[in-house]
């Protein structure tokens, strides 16, 4: 590892509530959310010779109350701490920040102190890629197998992946990241696009037009889950326009029960959609293998992720056979190294990791953790593709990017840019020009 992280110590974090306003069933609707708040605790930690990192975390609007209160409770646990221990022992750093004093108790490894937890090891993660003066993932996929593995704690997996195997399985893939990082380059990562509950099928239609004519984007996904024969008439319609040009995906939000959904889903199987997402309930783990099997003779893989709350339910997902593919989620998690301890377990079983982006910033957090997935696990395959919904990336000082329907490499130092100074000032909540009008 050539990066030198110095000897700068972590002193001092503050933490913004920032909310982008939506109307009801406009973007980011979804059968289980009509209204959504793009919103993020947004964490600044800033290192003893003045170097800020940036951190986020994600809710829907009021879950950033408690999110920002978590942060300010948690920073204590890593204030005073130099950069350069904080990272290169970061398991040791994961337990203390999953476990705080008497608060775990309210939901231990989740909820809104764990996202809180994720949003601090965001900024930590991004203040050392930063000092290193290259992207995270670059940064990432330069360790070594044991400073790979240094970051993760395997307590609560060890029966499914143990630190050893773990370690071997990076070490056996060193020889050839040159390789597949020349192709990332060069080439790109697949990504598909989201439309939101609230479209009606002409201008679904036309969105989906204006999305393959500027991005050229071929894969679609498409929520439902309120009444199917309105999913029907929508999908028919794209079908319609656009034939088998494009890829369909479609996304139910939870609102099913296992029943529901293999007959929902069975009445709109004629329309070739490539999975389904979040069926049912998002830590049902029976559930989703009751649905997958019933499934599989439509070949319509099922998919979720995005609400895991943790690796170890991540890891009993993948292991038990109840998903075709994966969702890691950037800001749901303990930031990137659980993600990567979820991929590394994937691959362990052969399961597709398909990162979930449809939140402010995730858009831009996310080509990281799957650039890691491409160029050190060779975890690439033609079901292996990133969302991009981008509704809020314009705010952000390095955007992500698609190139010719393909998601393109971050090239700016660190893991998240960071907000424009004039996004702040409106989307800042209560007092931001947004709000405060």
């Amino acid at each position: 590892m050539s990066a030198n992280l110095g000897n700068a110590s972590i002193i001092d974090c503050r933490v913004m509530d920032i909310r982008f306003p939506f109307p009801v069933l406009g973007p980011g609707s979804d059968a289980s959310n009509a209204h959504t708040t793009y919103s993020n605790p947004y964490v600044v930690v800033r290192d003893s010779d003045g170097m800020e990192g940036i951190g986020i975390g994600f809710t829907l609007g009021k879950g950033n109350e408690h999110v920002c209160s978590a942060v300010q409770e948690l920073f204590p646990l890593i204030q005073g701490c130099r950069l350069a221990e904080v990272f290169f022992d970061f398991r040791h750093f994961w337990r203390r920040l999953a476990n705080p004093p008497q608060s775990r108790w309210l939901g231990p490894y989740c909820g809104s102190h764990y996202m809180a937890a994720g949003a601090l090891a965001n900024a930590v993660f991004d203040l050392a890629a930063k000092r290193a003066g290259v992207p995270l993932w670059q940064l990432l996929a330069a360790l070594s197998p044991e400073e790979t593995v240094r970051l993760i704690d395997f307590r609560y997996v060890s029966h499914l992946l143990d630190e050893a195997e773990a370690q071997s399985m990076v070490a056996g893939l060193v020889d050839t990241r040159p390789q597949r990082e020349k192709r990332l380059r060069e080439h790109g990562m697949a990504c598909y696009f989201t439309t939101w509950i609230g479209t009606e099928p002409a201008s679904l239609v036309q969105q989906v037009a204006d999305v393959i004519a500027t991005k050229g984007i071929k894969h679609f996904k498409i929520k439902v889950g309120l009444d199917v024969q309105s999913d029907a008439i929508r999908l028919a319609a794209l079908r319609g326009e656009f034939g088998d040009t494009i890829d369909l995906y479609v996304d139910a939000n939870q609102v099913w029960s296992p029943h529901q959904a293999v007959e929902w889903i069975g009445q709109l199987a004629s329309f070739d959609i490539r999975w389904i997402e979040e069926p049912t309930a998002p830590d049902s783990i029976d559930g989703h293998r009751f649905i997958r099997e019933r499934l599989q003779q439509l070949g319509i893989d099922v998919v979720t992720g995005e609400n895991c709350q943790n690796s170890h339910v991540a890891a009993q997902f993948i292991a038990a056979g109840a998903v075709d593919r994966f969702q890691i989620d950037a800001c749901r998690v303990l930031g990137p190294a659980e993600n990567i301890l979820i991929m590394l377990i994937a691959k362990k079983y052969g399961v597709p990791i398909c990162p979930h982006a449809g939140g402010s910033g995730l858009d831009e957090l996310v080509p990281h953790l799957q650039a890691w997935n491409h160029i050190v696990l060779d975890a690439g395959s033609d079901k292996t593709i990133t969302e991009h919904v981008a509704l809020c990336s314009r705010h952000f000082e390095h955007p992500s990017k698609v190139r010719m329907g393909r998601l393109q490499l971050p090239e700016a130092p660190g893991y998240l840019s960071g907000l424009k100074p004039e996004a702040i000032q409106e989307h800042r909540f209560p007092d931001g020009d947004a709000w405060s009008g």
